[in-house]
């Protein structure tokens, strides 16, 4: 039995991994689903109250989601493969796993940085252009509006 594990470790190690991001996979997907849910149902009672009182319903702001979700997801899935990928080196031992680990690491984290970076530029300028966008609205109805205007 001994000379078993000894053989093979490294199968078993990985076999072991998969198994436990399937059973993360499998208890996170609904927990996630529900969540999404209840928000929806939220949303949709807000919205409601919203046309009972007379008030205008706001449109949805999908640009701005999925700014949230790339800024969110990305660092998730690239810290999940950048584990996976250790996973397998420290499975496999390679000569230079130090090295090889680093450069991973290091690449996860530049891809990480970038997308966060990125995704709260991006809902910044999105939150510049929905607030721009009523200024810019008073705008044109005070030009319609002018005493010249009144004149005629």
């Amino acid at each position: 039995m001994d000379l078993f594990w000894e053989q093979h470790t490294r199968e078993i190690t990985i076999l072991v991994i998969s198994a436990l991001v399937l059973l993360t996979v499998l208890i996170l997907v609904p927990q996630l689903i529900r969540a999404h849910h209840r928000i929806m149902e939220m949303h949709h009672q807000e919205h409601l109250r919203m046309l009972e009182n007379g008030q205008p319903v706001p449109p949805p702001d999908n640009r701005s989601q999925a700014a949230g979700r790339t800024a969110a997801l990305v660092p998730m899935v690239v810290i999940c493969a950048a584990g996976t990928v250790t996973c397998f080196l420290g499975a496999y031992q390679p000569e230079n796993l130090f090295a090889v680990s680093l450069a991973v690491w290091a690449v996860a984290g530049v891809v990480s940085l970038a997308a966060i970076t990125g995704g709260v530029a991006l809902l910044g300028r999105l939150a510049q252009l929905q607030s721009d966008r009523p200024e810019d609205e008073d705008q044109k109805e005070e030009e319609e509006f002018t005493p010249h205007s009144l004149e005629k």
